[in-house]
C-alpha cells in the first residue's frame, strides 16, 4: 500500500509539475493555469499521521495511526509561479516536524491543485521512526476556493529520508486543509 501511494505521489507531482512548466502559457485564459500571483494564505490541516503503509518494524516503536495537525504559511511572492512555505506537522504522541520548501498552485476554474516540495527536521517523540532528523516532504492538494479565496480540500504528503540514512521507514498522511487568504501578503498587482 505505501508503494502505492509512492507512486500515485509521483504521478501527480510530476503531473502538476508539467502542468506548470506548460500552463505559464495559459495564463491569460479562464481554463488551466498556473496562479502567478495573489495572497498568502495560512492554512491548518487536521488528519491522519502514518495513515497508510502502517508495518510494525524490527524493534521499532510508534507505528500506529496518530491524529495530526498541520499549520502552513505560504508566501505571496512567486518567481515563475513557484513560492515558498513554511511549516509544522504533529501529531498526538508528541512527534512533530518543522520544514520549508516550494510550492505552486495550478488552477482549472474553482480548483486548485498545489504540489509541494520541502525539507526539514523531525523529532520523533514517541511517535513513528524514521532514522533520522533530516527528512524530506512531499505534499499534493487539491482544493476548492471559493468566492473569497479561501480553500477547502484535501491533502496528501509523504515524509522519508530518501534513504540518505540506512533505514527509510517513511510515513503517509492524509488530511482535510483549509486556507485563508492573508490581505498583507497580497501580490496581486
Amino acid at each position: 500500500m505505501k508503494q502505492d501511494m509512492r507512486v500515485w505521489v509521483g504521478i501527480m507531482g510530476s503531473a502538476a509539475l508539467g502542468v506548470l512548466v506548460t500552463g505559464s502559457a495559459q495564463a491569460g485564459d479562464a481554463g488551466l493555469h498556473v496562479i502567478q500571483g495573489g495572497p498568502a494564505y495560512f492554512s491548518a490541516g487536521i488528519g491522519a499521521f502514518n495513515a497508510a503503509g502502517v508495518k510494525p518494524g524490527p524493534g521499532h516503536r510508534g507505528n500506529a495511526t496518530l491524529p495530526e495537525l498541520d499549520l502552513e504559511y505560504q508566501s505571496a511572492s512567486k518567481l515563475f509561479g513557484i513560492g515558498a512555505l513554511w511549516g509544522i506537522v504533529a501529531n498526538t504522541n508528541g512527534g512533530f516536524m518543522g520544514y520549508t520548501g516550494l510550492y505552486s498552485d495550478v488552477a482549472w476554474n474553482h480548483w486548485v491543485l498545489t504540489p509541494v516540495l520541502g525539507i526539514g527536521g523531525y523529532n520523533q517523540g514517541r511517535g513513528k521512526y524514521l532514522d533520522g532528523v533530516f527528512q524530506f516532504r512531499l505534499e499534493l492538494s487539491l482544493a476548492y476556493q471559493f468566492a473569497n479565496q479561501s480553500r477547502f480540500g484535501l491533502k496528501i504528503a509523504h515524509i522519508s529520508n530518501a534513504y540518505i540514512a540506512q533505514e527509510d521507514p517513511g510515513e503517509d498522511e492524509i488530511m482535510l486543509d483549509y486556507s485563508i487568504p492573508l490581505s498583507f501578503g497580497d501580490h496581486s498587482s
